[in-house]
């Protein structure tokens, strides 16, 4: 929000350069810079969303005059003159929707009198183009007052404005020529036959400004900001008076907007007024409560004590009204003016205490405590040991958007169902993320035009599917390119491969206690190369999966090698019970090697995993020191030759105990599998 120095200093008198103002209200905690131009000095304001209050120049105005110790100048319009009685019937549905709604008739309107230099110059440096002189004036009192207006042709409305909720698949075409839907989800201002208005957005072609219009009916509501929020950005639509309705305006000053407006009506077009119509549900208007604002709790969170005087000053300036308990030894119960929102509770008052008093003037201290900064939970160190895990193996965390583009989520093949954002800031955020694969790629695109050569990335986040029941997931995903290690003279560099991102799989599962119920099958994935990927399986239950990147996908992104990827359902891995210290072994090992030929197509994996459910107990691991096809072994057959490690924790293992589990091995492999053994 922008607004020329010389309008703040017309309200409020005050006498400085706009750039001690601009300091001042910032540090004041109403951040604003100075722009300078040729012929205006301009204040920039970036409010954050609490601060509606200034959204505004009489905003503004309180918080200087209060810094300042001035007076704002107040102008009342009780005097206006009333010229005929001619009003409009005003029916309201939902008074929770609106529980202010103000209206005017002006005849004799001149819409085609010129607006004053002061004020079109008023309204560019504030960031708004003149229109005709009643738009521009309804703006311009916007601007002053904080207190969006609306004017319709009287000659286009029938009857009487009705303010209510929207019917199923109702249209309207606004004043910028778009036609909209609307639902029961939009407010509405409508005559007995028509729409003519979008509540606190936007007004519709049928009732606006024409250069035919002679009599105008004014329009100051509050609408409850619940009912506006979102909907402008739901239509596409974004305006001065949906920023302001959604973040609150004065439910106290819609008369003084309207009064304001006419005057300067009278003043530029010769309007002819009529009186006041009214409709207002005091039970839903916004009322603040009292609350009550310790002393002692003042001293305990700024650390210093603030006079009872002072305390009383600040808060009377701000506009609350104050009362005292104990002569204020025990505090003061303090009632919010009706435009500060943002202040509900004790810490609020203690916040605008500090701010008005000066940060500056508040001593810094040291102060030592013990203090607990968060509990931990399972889900926390589960997440905990991941990640170091992942750090530790030379990978680097990423966080990426939820939002993703369609063309991104295409990438995990035409099955995938995403869901849909309904209102996205941009296409490239228009769809919920079904994998975090896609992210990771950008991720690496992105480091790979910095020159960074060697990557590994890892993200862990949630994924969105569309089904009978929308659902969400939490997964880990990561992926590796480049060389194996860095770059130099003594040792080769080759480049990242399946097994390297297996072996640091198979670390974090060995930390989860979960590696000899873990194995490793081929299987199809839309983002993987077909042969060089497999689905990642936890006691028969698919898990995740791991492998190279497609090679279409490969070459649409111009990458010199595939990147090796994995991604793995997190809720599937569960952290150990019970972390325990195992010695090491005392007694000596022994090793039996087996030979198996078998069909080129079997999956060793398959049959490491039917040893293991043996769950023989004296079996510490399973070796493949070899793996041949070739001279002397039938075409479409392998030789895999595996080394079995049999130690006992308690004695030395006897050859007679060994072959008698050497034979079972051997049993289960030759009944479920068509194999033999060498």
């Amino acid at each position: 929000m922008q607004i020329p120095t010389e309008w703040i200093k017309e309200f409020c008198g005050l006498d400085t350069t706009s750039d001690q103002m601009a300091n001042q209200l910032t540090m004041a905690g109403v951040e604003c810079a100075f722009l300078g131009t040729s012929n205006q000095e301009i204040l920039d304001l970036s409010l954050t969303p609490n601060r509606a209050d200034c959204f505004s120049v009489l905003g503004i105005c309180r918080e200087l005059s209060v810094l300042n110790n001035l007076s704002i100048k107040t102008d009342n319009y009780d005097n206006l003159v009333v010229h005929h009685q001619d009003k409009i019937k005003i029916e309201i549905e939902s008074s929770d929707d609106c529980p202010v709604f103000i209206t005017r008739v002006i005849n004799n309107i001149d819409v085609n009198a010129k607006t004053p230099d002061w004020m079109i110059k008023r309204l560019e440096n504030s960031g708004i183009k003149s229109n005709n002189i009643i738009v521009d004036i309804t703006n311009y009192v916007m601007l002053e007052t904080g207190q969006p207006l609306h004017a319709y042709d009287l000659s286009k409305v029938d009857t009487k404005i009705k303010v209510r909720r929207g019917h199923s698949n109702e249209t309207i075409i606004l004043l910028d020529e778009t036609v909209k839907k609307v639902n029961k989800d939009y407010l509405l201002i409508t005559d007995n036959s028509k729409v003519l208005g979008i509540a606190g957005i936007m007004g519709g072609q049928h009732s606006g400004i024409s250069l035919d219009t002679k009599s105008i009916v004014l329009e100051s509501a509050y609408f409850n900001p619940a009912t506006i929020m979102g909907r402008s950005r739901m239509l596409n639509l974004h305006t001065e008076s949906a920023l302001r309705f959604e973040r609150g305006v004065d439910p106290l000053i819609q008369k003084h907007a309207i009064d304001r407006a006419t005057q300067l009506i009278n003043e530029c077009s010769d309007g002819k007024n009529g009186p006041i119509s009214m409709q207002q549900d005091v039970s839903a208007t916004p009322v603040k409560q009292p609350i009550m604002l310790r002393k002692e709790r003042i001293h305990q969170i700024l650390g210093l004590t603030i006079a009872n005087y002072k305390v009383l000053e600040i808060l009377t300036k701000l506009d609350m009204q104050v009362v005292e308990k104990d002569y204020g030894y025990s505090g003061w119960l303090v009632t919010p003016p009706s435009f500060r929102f943002d202040i509900n509770e004790e810490c609020d008052l203690i916040e605008e205490l500090a701010r008005i008093y000066g940060y500056e003037n508040i001593d810094e201290k040291n102060k030592s405590s013990e203090t607990t900064l968060f509990t931990t939970t399972k889900r926390s160190s589960k997440n905990s040991l991941i990640n170091n895990i992942m750090v530790g193996r030379g990978y680097s965390e990423v966080i990426n958007y939820s939002f993703v583009s369609p063309s991104m989520s295409l990438m995990m093949g035409s099955d995938s169902k995403t869901i849909d954002i309904q209102n996205p800031l941009s296409i490239e955020m228009s769809v919920m993320r079904t994998s975090l694969l896609p992210g990771l790629l950008q991720n690496l695109m992105y480091n790979l035009q910095r020159q960074h050569e060697n990557i590994r990335l890892f993200e862990s986040g949630k994924i969105f599917t569309a089904s009978n029941k929308n659902s969400e997931k939490e997964v880990i995903a990561g992926i590796s390119y480049g060389s194996r290690v860095e770059e130099q003279w003594g040792i080769e560099s080759n480049p990242i491969d399946f097994y390297d991102a297996k072996g640091d799989l198979d670390l974090l599962f060995a930390s989860l206690k979960i590696k000899n119920h873990i194995s490793y099958i081929n299987d199809s994935h839309p983002m993987l190369c077909q042969g060089k990927s497999t689905k990642i399986v936890l006691d028969g239950s698919t898990i995740g999966h791991l492998g190279e990147l497609n090679p279409e996908l490969t070459m649409d992104l111009d990458l010199t090698q595939n990147p090796i990827c994995f991604e793995i359902y997190k809720d599937k891995l569960k952290l150990p019970n019970q972390m325990y210290y195992q010695e090491h072994p005392y007694f000596p090992s022994s090793r039996r090697d087996i030979s198996l030929l078998m069909s080129e197509n079997q999956e060793i994996s398959t049959i490491l995993q039917t040893i293991k459910q043996l769950e023989t107990p004296i079996l510490n691991n399973i070796i493949i020191f070899d793996v041949y096809k070739g001279k002397n072994i039938e075409s479409g057959r392998k030789s895999v030759a595996l080394g079995l490690i049999f130690q006992a924790k308690s004695r030395t293992l006897t050859d007679e105990e060994i072959d008698g589990y050497m034979s079972n091995i051997k049993g289960q492999i030759l009944s479920n599998f068509e194999i033999k053994i060498r």
